[in-house]
């Protein structure tokens, strides 16, 4: 029962950005709802939405998962995808905890009047790509980089001869460095790595770690920010 009260709390979650990755998909001026949204893989962590990928192909998508779950120490992975079903579209959350409890929802949609209707997704039980579900599950096998032996690059100031950054400057530094590889590697092929800091400190020291400032975003401005085309936002 706990688990699934977990899993429930991570789907509140994601369902607002996927939902709305859809919209901005749909209504794009001139694709008249005919391009699909791309696949993408959003980590959450401490009750929030952390991270997502976007990126053209599955395969890709995919590949981001151990790189988000090292990097990150997600709590959960959940791969969101578009398919038709019976005619309609609907999206695909196949979800992956940390304790590897995996779960699979199916969520229809439609467009009426430039709006986008959803209802809510129905538990469809675990995922039935077995290469999805290994991807996810050795992720989340995988011991996360321990922010706690960042090193400091300098000697002064706050913390004196501290050699390590404190554990909630070590996390968004190790956030940012493993957003930016992630961005570097697929920005090449029209994908976008996004990353939500719990602050705009936060935000301001993954930027002076070394974030591409078109990886940031917030809350308010993730819809803003999320475009499956590639450009920068």
């Amino acid at each position: 029962m706990l688990g699934d009260v977990l899993i429930a709390a991570i789907m509140d979650l994601v369902i607002p950005p996927a939902t709305d990755l859809l919209r901005r998909t749909r209504t794009r001026a001139g694709t008249h709802g005919e391009q699909p949204m791309f696949p993408t893989i959003i980590a959450v962590r401490n009750e929030r939405v952390v991270a997502a990928v976007v990126t053209p192909r599955m395969a890709a998508t995919l590949s981001c998962a151990q790189t988000l779950a090292v990097g990150l120490d997600a709590d959960a992975l959940v791969v969101v995808a578009q398919v038709q079903l019976q005619g309609r579209p609907a999206l695909t959350y196949s979800v992956m905890t940390r304790e590897r409890q995996a779960k699979f929802f199916i969520q229809p949609v439609a467009l009426r009047d430039d709006e986008l209707v959803s209802d809510r997704p129905l538990d469809a039980g675990e995922p039935q790509d077995a290469t999805l579900l290994r991807a996810l599950a050795e992720a989340m096998g995988q011991r996360p980089v321990d922010v706690t032996r960042v090193a400091r690059t300098d000697r002064g100031g706050t913390f004196g001869e501290q050699t390590f950054l404190p554990a909630e400057q070590g996390r968004v530094v190790v956030d940012a460095g493993t957003m930016t590889t992630l961005h570097e590697s697929v920005r090449g092929i029209a994908g976008q790595a996004l990353y939500l800091p719990r602050s705009p400190e936060a935000g301001r020291l993954a930027l002076g770690a070394g974030l591409p400032r078109q990886a940031l975003v917030t809350g308010a401005d993730w819809t803003a920010a999320v475009d499956t085309t590639g450009k920068d936002v």
